[in-house]
């Protein structure tokens, strides 16, 4: 096998273009087959999220060498990526035996144990391995994520800012901290991290653009904006960088400028729901009629009331029993830190992998509202219609219990097409109807944005889903006393 020929095809890979790395993978695979090229091949075919193509191109790796510790290591993460946790822990295990001791296998391993609600486990392995690689930035994440999910409160970080403190130059790490503190709401600590990092090395355009994102959410946008504008300068290709510039211009009001600055990101990345969702802002600040072109929340939200399946006396019947089997997936305190729901927990396992009959009945029930909601798209060349097809995919699927004075704060699914609500269970305070307490909203973004606020409000039933585009705005209005427990989903096209 040529090594110079994987190392191109790795290289294609890490810069995004697949097509290159899966033509010199599959030649590969065709010339030399072996373990290592089926291996390239399944990685490829991961990075591009076609898992079940991964899957199987690692069993071929695998069966030309059933010890290559790659194959087995790329057949595990692939697994585990298709909630087949279980599946894949024999896999991390045998590695671990053979005494292989790397940070992504230490990371891969307690991610599964996680994704089997064996969180306790998890958190012990994460530990162990910030142990052996402190520099680690993924085990630093999970440990501190699992901690704050396991209701460590504020100590939740403590061995991620010890870390900061034992490499005070390492930017990766002083972003990493900060970022998690951010979204833990410890802004004042976040903001220390990141002006410590500052005076260290003055002029570092990613500690600028993080500071920006920071003071911008802190409402202190026009101190963020220079920042934001210098991490642009500084990495003017990477669309993350200059999509924070764009946040921050249309939370001033520069629409106009908001369009200039996303033209490049909205030509390289059209389907991106984020810039998609900034575009219609842009338009709404600009008075442009486009905005309700991409935005037509009377067509594009639409509910259905789902029928009872086989077995079940009623809709309520069911609710009953798949409330059941969902309240056995939440055992952990409170929510992950990169999730929209506040006081309440999410389930860190995919319904798409859970061995259970009831939500199994749940996901083929979906699928007639899904085709009838489909049905109505009728827009050429538009963000959301431009996509039909008659094959789509859940691309996810998990559900969220809200405690009292639970909401999920105004977000999008940027990698989705078609995003949903499922009511199974609601607070009275929400059935009574006498208030919005738990309604769903659209159309107001994550922070206050001039001309930007709620368009469209749903009120929730149980039994009740809601379909809509991934890239619109929506969030929850919090209610007072009571639980609601939904099941929402994410589509793409197959």
């Amino acid at each position: 096998m040529s090594a110079e020929a994987i190392k191109r095809a790795r290289a294609a890979a890490v810069a995004g273009d697949f097509r290159t790395a899966e033509h010199i993978a599959r030649a590969l695979t065709s010339q030399t087959p072996s373990a290592e090229s089926f291996e390239l091949l399944a990685s490829v075919l991961r990075a591009q999220d076609r898992l079940e193509e991964a899957l199987a191109a690692a069993d071929q790796a695998v069966a030309y060498d059933p010890r290559h510790a790659a194959a087995l290591h790329t057949r595990a993460y692939i697994l585990g990526r298709l909630g087949r946790y279980g599946e894949a822990l024999p896999l991390y295990d045998q590695l671990l035996a053979r005494g292989i001791v790397q940070p992504v296998l230490w990371l891969n391993r307690g991610m599964a144990l996680l994704g089997q609600a064996r969180d306790a486990e998890a958190e012990i392995f994460f530990a162990d391995g910030v142990k052996r690689w402190p520099q680690d930035q993924g085990l630093q994440n999970a440990l501190a994520n699992v901690r704050w999910m396991r209701g460590a409160g504020e100590a939740f970080a403590r061995d991620y800012e010890a870390a900061v403190q034992r490499q005070p130059d390492s930017i990766h790490l002083r972003i990493g901290c900060a970022d998690l503190l951010r979204r833990a709401e410890q802004r004042a600590r976040a903001e220390q991290v990141l002006r410590d990092g500052l005076q260290r090395l003055p002029g570092n355009g990613p500690l600028q653009g993080s500071l920006g994102v920071l003071l911008d959410e802190m409402d202190r946008t026009e101190e963020a904006l220079p920042l934001l504008r210098a991490a642009v300068a500084d990495a003017p290709h990477v669309p993350f960088v200059r999509g924070n510039l764009v946040c921050g211009l249309l939370r001033l009001g520069r629409g106009d400028e908001a369009l200039r600055e996303l033209a490049p990101l909205r030509n390289t990345q059209p389907l991106n729901g984020d810039w998609i969702a900034y575009e219609s802002m842009a338009f709404r600040q600009t008075g442009d009629a486009r905005y309700h072109e991409i935005c037509d929340y009377d067509l594009m939200v639409q509910p259905f009331d789902l029928e009872a399946p086989a077995g079940f006396a009623n809709i309520a019947a069911f609710n009953a029993a798949l409330k059941e089997s969902l309240d056995r997936l939440h055992v952990l305190e409170t929510h992950p830190l990169d999730q929209s729901l506040r006081h309440g927990s999410q389930t860190t396992r995919s319904l798409l992998a859970v061995d259970d009959p009831v939500i199994k009945q749940y996901l083929h029930a979906l699928e007639e509202p899904i085709r009838a909601y489909i049905a109505t798209m009728q827009k050429p060349n538009h963000p959301w219609s431009g996509r039909k097809t008659d094959r789509f995919k859940f691309s996810g699927c998990w559900s969220v219990k809200l405690k009292p004075n639970g909401f999920h704060v105004n977000h999008l699914h940027p990698a989705g097409w078609i995003s949903s609500a499922y009511y199974v269970s609601l607070p009275e305070v929400t059935k009574s109807g006498e208030s919005q307490e738990g309604w769903i909203k659209f159309g107001e973004p994550r922070w206050p944005t001039p001309m930007c606020t709620v368009e469209k409000v749903v009120r929730p039933q149980e039994g009740r889903l809601v379909l809509f585009p991934s890239y619109m705005w929506h969030g929850t209005m919090p209610f007072s006393q009571g639980e609601r427990i939904t099941a929402p989903f994410d589509i793409v096209p197959a």
